[in-house]
């Protein structure tokens, strides 16, 4: 995967896609489709453990390994958050996302990985005296009719909580500046999803604020703040327990599903 030209392929059929972020959780199951393992909780509820074979990755239960971290755990256990995913990273036979399902799913690389949803109010509807998701204010703006949301594919917060290993590094204890932008520009094409079935990242601008330390858990979100027919502009941020934003990137996403009728 490069920065720039990256070709996402077309979203997976219905059975293997790994979330329905559209409508909010309010039960607790554990469903199993022949490339997807969904599980979803409500508020102070552990799911069921998730069988590492369905998933792939190196923790064998990656949803109760974030529940059992204190600020992981209130992550998900907020009634906010809905869609959570224990994400899937077996092997396509397409072969598509293969960097991130082999190379990125190890117990020295991303140990595990739950992603979750959030739905942000409309602009200027904010309560007073209420602490915002994310210190990132440009994260959390735009959206709307004026910024080309759409009420049925909503610009939704896309979460991804990943506990990454010391293979990550560039220098000892210190996250690789490459590795930090291929995180940034999966969660970014992840959120994007929601608008889109094929697209490319044709523009990507990443800065590195503070050093992210591994190994470690964090937290990466992004979320489309504007689209101008198949133009789709993204925003992401890497942020550690105490919600600094260690890395901020914005990239502008191409829709390219095929015998689309728009215009650029």
């Amino acid at each position: 995967m490069g920065a720039t030209n990256n070709p996402r392929g077309p979203r997976p059929k219905p059975e293997e896609d790994e979330a329905s972020p559209n409508t909010p959780t309010t039960t607790t199951t554990t469903t199993t489709t022949p490339n997807t393992t969904t599980t979803t909780a409500t508020t102070n509820t552990l799911p069921p453990p998730v069988p590492q074979k369905h998933h792939h990755q190196a923790t064998a239960d990656p949803l109760a390994h974030f529940l059992a971290i204190p600020w992981t755990a209130r992550l998900l256990t907020d009634p906010a958050a809905f869609g959570i995913v224990v994400s899937d990273r077996r092997p396509l036979a397409s072969g598509d996302k293969q960097f991130v399902r082999s190379v990125l799913s190890s117990a020295t690389t991303v140990r595990a990985c739950v992603t979750f949803f959030l739905r942000l109010p409309p602009q200027g509807a904010e309560k007073k005296g209420v602490v915002p998701v994310s210190k990132s204010r440009a994260l959390l703006q735009g959206g709307g009719p004026r910024d080309g949301e759409d009420p049925e594919r909503p610009f939704l917060l896309f979460n991804a909580l990943l506990d990454l290993g010391e293979d990550l590094c560039g220098h000892k204890g210190t996250m690789h500046g490459g590795a930090l932008g291929v995180l940034l520009d999966e969660t970014m094409c992840a959120a994007a999803d929601n608008q889109t079935q094929y697209a490319f990242t044709a523009t990507m601008h990443t800065s590195f604020l503070r050093p992210v330390r591994l190994p470690g858990p964090v937290i990466v979100r992004s979320r489309v703040v504007r689209r101008e027919r198949r133009k789709i502009y993204v925003r992401g941020t890497i942020e550690d327990s105490e919600g600094n934003i260690m890395t901020e990137s914005e990239a502008m996403v191409v829709d390219k599903t095929p015998n689309k009728s728009a215009k650029l």
